[in-house]
């Protein structure tokens, strides 16, 4: 499933990502586990919690980051 799609408070597991050395570098990467702790309004970006670490992301970006979902 997409990242954009995904709920609030989901954990999941990256599988497939586009390569952006930004976000490579905030430590978002396939296989990395995450947190979805925000969605904002009106098309904004999906906050996720890497480590301690919250990092929004672009809603367009989202929708190109495959995840799965796994348990805490």
């Amino acid at each position: 499933m997409q990242l954009a799609s995904t709920q609030i408070n989901t954990y999941c597991c990256v599988r497939k990502m586009p390569k952006i050395p930004l976000l490579e570098a905030l430590g978002v990467r396939t296989g990395v586990k995450l947190q979805v702790v925000g969605k904002q309004p009106l098309k904004g970006p999906i906050v996720v919690k890497v480590g301690n670490r919250d990092i929004a992301i672009d809603r367009g970006i989202a929708q190109q980051i495959i995840v799965e979902g796994v348990s805490q």
